[in-house]
This record gives structure tokens, sequence and C-alpha cells, in this order.
């Protein structure tokens, strides 16, 4: 699941198709979600580099690299689609023929969207066998080499995802909106970037380390707990924020 919610939000942040004449631009995204609803902004220069701002994360890509960053903490965590691509099928639509063939996407007609003439694919990603099939729906357009819209239909409980562009504004961005902010510190993992307690190590220091009770304890302790779901909950405030 988590996997896969991960996915949706890549195909986003990354380039769908290799165009050397795609037009730069940015606009508003919006997403819908039986969670509620988010917004945030997209920033596409090349195929290669792209911005993701959303819930106080900013994602940038400079394939094959993604720098997660996060505001409130002022961390980042950085990782590599090709590292992901095996398990994420969304993570290998750099070259958008190939994908759209390998995971039997078929075009279903054309409609426009926020003033772009789009091509309607849909079909069902393969995915791992460990994972269950996920529908998708994109309108893609050639002019800005991205979709306009997608719908993923992910497993229950979380049903359909819609993502839509609004206010797409073509024209250079500058260079400086795809570097990491000065005063930010790179971190391990995912969970430190973010600022939610290392659950593993927490759990490791209450097994002694080694798999067995330390001082009898094999699970952290009441304080622990509470310390954990305190820092999930302020973590989840800020990033609705």
């Amino acid at each position: 699941m988590k996997k896969l919610i991960q996915g949706s939000i890549i195909l986003f942040i990354t380039a769908i198709a290799a165009g050397l004449l795609a037009a730069e631009f940015s606009a508003d995204m919006i997403s819908q979600m039986i969670t509620g609803k988010m917004s945030g902004k997209i920033y596409y220069k090349n195929p290669d580099v792209t911005r993701n701002d959303m819930m106080g994360m900013i994602s940038i890509i400079k394939g094959p690299m993604v720098y997660q960053i996060f505001t409130n903490t002022k961390k980042y965590h950085v990782s590599n689609i090709d590292e992901i691509k095996d398990e994420n099928p969304v993570a290998a639509a750099g070259d958008f023929k190939s994908w759209i063939k390998a995971n039997n996407m078929k075009k279903i007609g054309k409609e426009s969207l926020s003033g772009y003439k789009c091509q309607i694919y849909e079909g069902t990603l393969q995915t791992p066998q460990s994972q269950p099939p996920t529908h998708m729906k994109l309108w893609y357009s050639k002019k800005l080499n991205y979709p306009v819209k997608t719908e993923i239909t992910l497993p229950p409980p979380m049903g359909k995802m819609t993502t839509h562009l609004e206010n797409i504004k073509v024209g250079r961005l500058d260079q400086s909106l795809f570097v990491i902010p000065e005063g930010y510190t790179e971190v391990a993992s995912m969970a430190e970037a973010v600022g939610m307690p290392d659950f593993g190590a927490l759990m490791n220091n209450s097994l002694g380390g080694d798999g067995e009770a330390s001082g009898g304890n094999a699970m952290p302790s009441k304080e622990e707990m509470e310390e954990m779901m305190e820092k999930m909950q302020e973590m989840m405030k800020q990033m609705k924020n």
C-alpha cells in the first residue's frame, strides 16, 4: 500500500515522456482522495528535472536522483528512482511509449482539459506479485509532455486518487527552484527527515540490540510509545498546514 501511494505521487514529480521540445511550466496540483483534498505546486523544467511542493514536502528530481525536503525539520533524504523500478511500476515511467506498452495501457479517446488537448490512456499497471493490481487512467498532453490529469484506483480502503493541474503557466523556470535550500541537513532515512521517531531503533534498544529482551522489556516503554504517538500526531498536523 505504501509503495502504491508513493508511486502515485512520484508519477506527478517525474517526467512522463522524453520529448526534447516540451515547454517548461508551473501549475497548481490538486489531489483528491477518500482522506481529503490536497493542493500543491508542480514545476516542470525538462524530462529529467522537476519539482513538486505538497504538504510541507519539496520533492526535487534530477534524474535519477530524488531529493525529498521537509521544511518543518530542515532535513532532506536522497534516493534513486532506479532502485525502486522493480517494485514500483510508476517509477519507471520515464519513457512514455515503452511504459504504456509494458503496462498494457490503451488509448481510449481524446479530451481537452485546462486548455490542452489530451490523449486518454487506461489500463492496469503491471505490479509485483506481492502487490494487488492497480488501475490507472491518465490524460496526457503532448504539448506539456505531462499528464494534465490522472486517476489511480488504490486497494481498499484507500479507493480512487484523482490528481489534476490548474492555472498552468508556460515559461522559463529559474534554476534555483531545483536546488536544495541552504541550511538543510541530509539524513539517512525518510522517518528522520520527516521528524518521526525511529521505531526500529527504539525496538532494537528495547531488545538489547541482539534480538533478546533487555532488562525484561520486549517492547518500548509506555513513555517511549507516548512519545512516538505525540511525534506522529505533530508531524501529521504540520504536513496538513
